[in-house]
């Protein structure tokens, strides 16, 4: 009799606990269409980078060499420098400005860019618009397109949109990145610069010993090798070498490329 007893409370037990799956799911999280969500605090539109770089403009006169600060910024679409996280894909591409630049379209394929810069006609100067002499404003667009992972064809054109003599160029620009792991890459970068008269003859004027040209065409090309290196998600290291020339008659025949270098080191904030 108590072995019968014991059985069915044993039944029962069982019984009570396969009824109960209400209880065990009630504790469950809710499925996610009915969840209650936190609202998404906006996100930040602020990015910054900072950095430091050697600067070696001319490898044929070490002593040119100099230490200097590097800065990038970003709100929405504006940005200042080329050195900034968002575009670190293309970091190291030729033609990069670091002059005030609108974002104007921004897609997986193609990037445009619209940015100005205040020239000075009379002298080379690293700070144009506070180095005497007459100074004039340049637009410039950018145009990039992404054939692959490893190639970026671009355009660059600019307009002396004061009429002071600086004239029109167009640039077109070829990029190969090889990417060496998830964190490094060597990028590749030519370019070749077509100008008006106006354009060769402003630039020639601001190099010592040059020559007039009297008409537009090709001018001048320049090529680019670097190499970029993730540290960290926050930090990175770059090195690159550059070499670019005139094309007679902007300079006397026999003028040697013009070849520098880079190392830097660059702080993200995002």
């Amino acid at each position: 009799m108590n072995l019968v007893l014991l059985v069915l409370l044993l039944g029962a037990g069982f019984e009570a606990i396969a009824q109960t799956p209400q209880a065990t799911t009630a504790a469950e999280p809710l499925p996610a269409t009915t969840e209650p969500t936190e609202p998404t605090p906006p996100p930040n539109r602020w990015d910054y980078s900072l950095g430091a770089k050697v600067d070696m403009g001319n490898l044929r006169q070490p002593g040119q060499m100099s230490l200097r600060p590097t800065l990038g910024l970003r709100y929405g679409r504006w940005r200042v420098g080329t050195v900034e996280g968002a575009n670190w894909y293309r970091f190291g591409q030729a033609l990069q400005t670091s002059a005030l630049t609108y974002d104007w379209i921004k897609t997986s394929k193609w990037q445009t860019g619209l940015s100005a810069s205040v020239i000075n006609l009379d002298q080379d100067a690293d700070f144009d618009a506070f180095k005497s002499g007459r100074k004039t404003l340049r637009l410039r667009a950018n145009l990039d397109y992404k054939f692959s992972r490893q190639w970026l064809a671009g355009l660059s054109l600019t307009q002396d949109v004061l009429g002071r003599g600086d004239g029109t160029t167009v640039s077109p620009t070829v990029t190969y990145i090889q990417p060496l792991d998830h964190d490094s890459a060597m990028l590749l970068s030519a370019y070749t610069t077509w100008g008006t008269a106006a354009h060769w003859q402003s630039t020639a004027a601001r190099s010592p010993g040059s020559a007039l040209r009297q008409d537009a065409g090709l001018g001048s090309w320049g090529a680019q090798i670097t190499y970029r290196q993730r540290l960290t998600p926050r930090w990175a290291f770059y090195s690159q070498l550059s070499a670019s020339q005139f094309i007679n008659p902007v300079l006397p025949s026999g003028q040697a490329a013009v070849v520098g270098g880079q190392l830097g080191v660059i702080y993200f904030s995002h």
